[in-house]
């Protein structure tokens, strides 16, 4: 199906793009949609745009979009650093603890939950194989569904288009229900209280200094980031020989050289730190519209229930592990639904749903345990693949 914009059309859909993350954005500051979140907003009008034939579908293989490459190329790498700008290693150690003990749980959930839907729901001939991929990019992320599927040359494998919709259908699903959690009352009893410490200051008092958004600290905070994440590309091509591996390992240095760069230049990035988390947040929201247009409803209902049947086993397990667990393991609702969205996610939406939940203290440990998945992710799903096959 050809979309109203055809996919040349590469200013036209840079403005549908910007436009669905400004939409959103604007929404959340206007509290237009209640308590809904703008990133949810952004996703859910560009999947809507994506879906009645507006733009083009972003999953679509046979369709190549300009402006959606670029955006996954230059956003990524680029608003790590800029979100990364205020993060001390020694305050990560001591403040990540209990999010990275959260996706760790997280993660077991999901291994566990993978090997009970694979003895409920049958995938066909390849069905250790479709498993692992899934469990790959439940871990870690999309990039980890490309590389694992790379390595088990799932690529030719008629379910991986089908794949990629059911995954984006129901991630997005499942992100709507993260950002309800809070909300849901009769939860609120498998929870500790929320931590007061990981809440953004709403008055942090007058002897705070202000830093204002500058021109001059827009363009040093960009350069900045542009420099670390050009960097991140430079040496990734080495250590990838180095170690023999095929996983894009770029984005995990990138955000080594950030977290280096904050604790070695503190004084330097402080008064960069405001301007650099406002354009960092702006692109993790544009990215989020790429990947809302990525939602193809039509083809998850063409390829059967099967494997959407096998990704919702996977999450409602994964979830009720987590609210099993909570309580022992003295976890808040907060700390439970952002390493959430860290393992089925990603770093890019475990970091901008902290913000907007106005838990600031857990954007960058949401960040690193997100990209603890990338790194992981890959190898646990290629084994629980070579496990079951």
């Amino acid at each position: 199906m050809h979309s109203f914009i055809s996919p040349e059309n590469n200013m036209v859909i840079f403005f549908v793009v910007v436009g669905a993350a400004a939409f959103g954005i604007y929404s959340e500051h206007k509290k237009w949609f209640g308590k809904l979140s703008g990133i949810l907003v952004t996703m859910i009008s560009m999947s809507l745009l994506a879906m009645i034939g507006i733009v083009p579908v972003a999953s679509n293989s046979a369709v190549h979009v300009d402006v959606y490459d670029m955006v996954f190329t230059y956003f990524i790498p680029i608003s790590i650093p800029l979100l990364l700008f205020s993060s001390n290693l020694l305050k990560i150690i001591k403040e990540s603890g209990k999010l990275l003990l959260a996706y760790i749980l997280g993660a077991i959930g999901i291994v566990l939950g993978c090997f009970l839907a694979f003895s409920l729901i049958h995938l066909g001939p390849d069905s250790g194989k479709t498993a692992g991929v899934i469990a790959a990019t439940l871990i870690g992320g999309s990039v980890n569904f490309i590389a694992s599927a790379e390595a088990l040359h799932f690529s030719t494998n008629p379910l991986f288009t089908a794949t990629i919709a059911v995954d984006n259908f129901v991630s997005n699903l499942y992100t709507l229900f993260l950002f309800l959690t809070p909300s849901l009352l009769f939860l609120s009893r498998f929870f500790v209280k929320p931590k007061k410490e990981n809440q953004i200051a709403t008055n942090e008092g007058s002897d705070k200094k202000k830093y204002p958004m500058t021109m001059e600290r827009i363009a040093v905070a960009v350069f900045i980031a542009a420099l670390i994440a050009g960097s991140g590309n430079l040496i990734a091509p080495y250590l990838q020989s180095f170690f023999k591996t095929d996983l894009n390992l770029s984005i995990l240095i990138i955000t080594v050289l950030a977290v280096l760069a904050a604790n070695i230049f503190p004084k330097l990035l402080k008064p960069l730190e405001d301007t650099a988390f406002s354009i960092g947040l702006w692109m993790m929201y544009v990215f989020l519209a790429v990947i809302g247009a990525a939602t193809n409803i039509q083809q998850i209902f063409s390829i059967g229930p099967a494997v959407l049947g096998f990704y919702l086993t996977i999450m409602v397990f994964h979830f009720l592990f987590l609210l099993a667990l909570a309580k022992l393991f003295k976890l808040d609702v907060y700390e439970v639904v952002i390493s959430s969205a860290a393992n089925i996610m990603g770093p890019s939406v475990a970091a901008p749903m902290a913000a907007s939940m106005g838990q600031k203290k857990l954007v960058t440990p949401g960040i690193l345990v997100g990209i603890l998945g990338y790194v992981i992710g890959t190898f646990v799903g290629v084994s629980i693949a070579l496990f079951l096959s």
